[in-house]
């Protein structure tokens, strides 16, 4: 009860109900002990005195002496609470008395009778009579013949003793009072007042007061409270202010946030919406206030699929934007605020993912150039057909020297060419056909449930589609196919093995001349694993240090050796002397080419070393590939050669073929540059062969070239080939290039060299290629002893 009043008013009136409590528990408890102890005390005390005056009165009645026994009595009468006393004898009757004329059975309260039997008992008696009076009755002798009788009236001390009592409960209760007065002022001061100014920081500070705080001093419970809560109010308040700048970053990430996203209750009713979500409908954030699903969304059935779907499930949905329809994937989150159920919907537009899904579906089974299926396409095909058992053929096209197109015409030129190309071959298809580009300039025909014959047919009907040339924008380009056929009677064969099959074929096209149609035997396949095994053996080869060198001397008109052509060969355990045409191509095509050629040149240093020793001074001619143009600082690594085998570069020369420059790039002409610094001579060799003879000689500065064999074949009987060799040298002869004529053959084919100024002669008319040791035995090299 005490709670509902505020401690003003609770802790005087706490001290009122205690007052009243201490002064009822005084008046019940106090008063009566007070009374009965002072009533026990006169009675005691009387007692004492009566029993003086007993033996006093009982000595005077045996002595006779009456008049002093009256005056005794006058002396007990005039005692205060004593009302009468008398001496009565054996009969009942009053000696004497304080009183005249008194009446025992008036004054006493008891008859004869009683009187009587209280006078016979021989003992002293107190009988309590109404009105806190009493009767005390003494015998004076032995054997109760007289008595003294006594009448007591004990009101008027009663009252002042209740008197005292209720002046000392009164004192009390002052002073109860003054001491509520003084603590209540204290309370107030040190408890009520300071709680007071914690209630008023506290209002503040709901109120939203930031400078709210309790100035309470001490050091007491109150004052730690009051500093507990200050510090309770700055923490509060660095976390509102860190909670409102949170919400606040919430709100401007939300803002933000390149993703829709809308709060919607139990109804699916918008009532919050970012402006990401407005920009999905091209609308501001209030206008999506109130909004439903089926108010934006084009499905029928938007609001069952999302009340059914599992939270945080992404669903897609179709919405219209400025008329066009986008897709959009939807996910709602359920929370709760306010003990009421939402949800977080967050929206994405996937329009461009979806288009980027089916751009990549399209990839996957399409080439993007030529729109025709692309070769994972065709390998499914195929391994469908082939699962299937169903009997096919596979023709395998290949674009003829497409590469010159792209290096004379451009990338673009060659890509538009493609597509055209591809346009007319898909127009020609038949119906049970897939038409798929492989890759490059490479196309693959499937004809389904196809035999032989509808392979061949369908392959001269593609060649034929060639004969007119393709016009691609200002340029009419005539291209070629070579096209490779396999055939499958659905009993045998997997995908990839027609694949290979088919390019195998088309290899043997190639071979046969080009634009032409070759039909896959098992004679290509072992050809193919044959060429496989040659190829894993030349590996071997160059880690066993199977090849060797062979020589060529290259004479000059009195048949002395100028200088030595290296020529590789290849001692093989199982195969024997393998002849170069056999091996050579082979390297080259596996790039094997370019660890051979450091090898040769390695080698050549070690020959030309040992013969400059022995006082043979011959130089070595050694020849590089194409390939090895294409390999990183080949100046460099032949450089390094030559100083790890302390070789002189006079010593050597350098053969380079007209088709390792057709890329006249900064890496070729520098790597030249290097070698004709270094010392090296450079000699052009198979001039007349190439595409652009005389430009490169007027590029590069070579020291001198070699007339191809194809030319010294017919001399002199051919006036075409006198006259192209007479050119040859004459122009030499004033570039100051030394000449070296190769395929010497014969006598009339030396003579003619010599006689129209070509300083070097080189074939078997002089020498066949010979290991270094049979050179050596050689006394010389006159025309037609073949020594070497």
């Amino acid at each position: 009860m005490l709670t509902r009043y505020s401690l003003r008013r609770s802790l005087p009136l706490l001290f009122g109900l205690f007052a009243l409590l201490f002064g009822l528990l005084l008046l019940s408890i106090e008063l009566p002990r007070s009374e009965r102890e002072a009533l026990e005390s006169w009675r005691k005390h009387t007692g004492q005195m009566l029993a003086l005056q007993q033996s006093s009165l009982a000595d005077h009645l045996r002595q006779g002496r009456m008049e002093e026994l009256h005056t005794e009595l006058a002396d007990l009468g005039s005692l205060e609470d004593v009302r009468w006393a008398a001496v009565l004898d054996q009969h009942q009757q009053i000696i004497a008395a304080t009183r005249l004329g008194l009446q025992l059975p008036q004054q006493s309260g008891l008859d004869d009778v009683g009187l009587q039997r209280v006078l016979a008992s021989g003992q002293s008696q107190w009988l309590a009579q109404p009105r806190e009076r009493f009767l005390a009755v003494y015998p004076l002798d032995n054997q109760a013949q007289h008595a003294l009788l006594v009448g007591f009236d004990f009101s008027h001390s009663l009252r002042l003793i209740q008197h005292n009592t209720w002046l000392f409960l009164a004192e009390v209760l002052a002073l109860l009072l003054v001491l509520g007065i003084v603590l209540s002022l204290l309370y107030q001061r040190l408890v009520t007042r300071r709680l007071a100014l914690i209630e008023q920081a506290t209002h503040q500070f709901a109120a939203g007061l930031d400078d709210a705080r309790a100035q309470v001093t001490g050091a007491d419970e109150i004052s730690r409270l009051g500093h507990s809560f200050n510090h309770m109010i700055e923490q509060l308040q660095h976390q509102q202010q860190a909670l409102r700048a949170s919400q606040q970053l919430l709100s401007t990430l939300i803002d933000a946030a390149p993703i829709g996203m809308m709060v919607v209750d139990q109804a699916l009713r918008v009532e919050q919406a970012n402006p990401a979500a407005a920009s999905l409908f091209n609308c501001s954030p209030d206008e999506l206030l109130g909004n439903q699903p089926q108010d934006r969304l084009l499905e029928r059935d938007a609001v069952k699929r999302l009340s059914q779907a599992p939270a945080n499930s992404n669903l897609e949905f179709t919405a219209l934007r400025d008329g066009q329809v986008i897709t959009l994937e939807v996910s709602m989150t359920p929370f709760q605020r306010d003990a009421r159920e939402y949800y977080l919907v967050l929206l994405r537009d996937i329009s461009d993912r979806k288009q980027a899904e089916q751009r990549l579906r399209f990839l996957a089974h399409f080439d993007p150039l030529t729109q025709l299926a692309n070769r994972n396409q065709l390998l499914q095909r195929l391994e469908l057909l082939v699962g299937a058992g169903c009997p096919l053929a596979l023709l395998f096209i290949d674009i003829d020297h497409f590469k010159r197109i792209n290096d004379t015409l451009g990338h673009e030129i060659g890509d538009r060419l493609l597509a055209e190309i591809a346009e007319r071959l898909r127009q020609h298809m038949p119906a049970n056909s897939l038409l798929a580009r492989s890759g490059g300039d490479e196309f693959v025909c499937l004809l389904e449930g196809a035999n032989a014959d509808d392979g061949k047919n369908l392959g001269s009907e593609l060649l034929n589609l060639f004969n007119q040339p393709f016009q691609v924008r200002q340029y009419s380009c005539n291209v070629s196919p070579s096209i490779g056929l396999t055939l499958c009677n659905g009993q045998q064969g997997s995908a990839s093995d027609l694949l290979k099959q088919a390019d195998l074929a088309l290899y043997a096209a190639k071979d046969a001349g080009r634009n032409g149609l070759a039909l896959f035997t098992p004679e290509l396949s072992r050809a193919a694993e044959l060429r496989q095994q040659l190829e894993q053996e030349l590996r071997l080869a160059l880690e066993r240090e199977e090849f060797e060198l062979f020589y060529q001397p290259q004479v000059d008109a009195s048949g002395q050796a100028q200088s030595m052509e290296a020529l590789l060969r290849w001692r093989s355990p199982s195969r024997g002397l393998v002849s170069p045409a056999d091996f050579i191509p082979v390297l080259e095509e596996t790039g094997l080419i370019l660890e051979a050629t450091r090898w040769v040149f390695r080698q050549a240093c070690r020959q030309a070393r040992r013969w400059q020793s022995e006082g043979r001074h011959w130089r070595i001619a050694v020849n590089l590939s194409p390939l090895d143009f294409r390999q990183h600082d080949l100046a460099g690594q032949l450089l390094q050669i030559l100083a790890d085998e302390q070789a002189s570069a006079a010593w050597l020369e350098l053969e380079i073929t007209e088709s390792a420059l057709l890329d006249d790039g900064p890496q070729v002409r520098d790597c030249l540059a290097r070698l004709k610094i270094a010392g090296l001579p450079l000699f052009l060799d198979d001039f007349g062969t190439g595409y652009a003879s005389l430009t490169y000689l007027q590029q590069f500065d070579f020291d001198g070239i070699k007339i191809d064999r194809q030319f010294v074949a017919n001399l002199p009987d051919s006036p075409q080939s006198v006259a192209l060799v007479r050119g040859i040298l004459t122009m030499a002869a004033q570039l100051g290039l030394e000449v070296v004529g190769e395929g010497v053959e014969n006598e009339r084919q030396a003579a003619f060299l010599l006689l129209n100024g070509c300083q070097r002669l080189q074939g078997f008319y002089y020498a066949k290629p010979q290991p270094a040791e049979v050179c050596e035995q050689a006394r010389g090299f006159a025309r037609g002893a073949q020594l070497c």
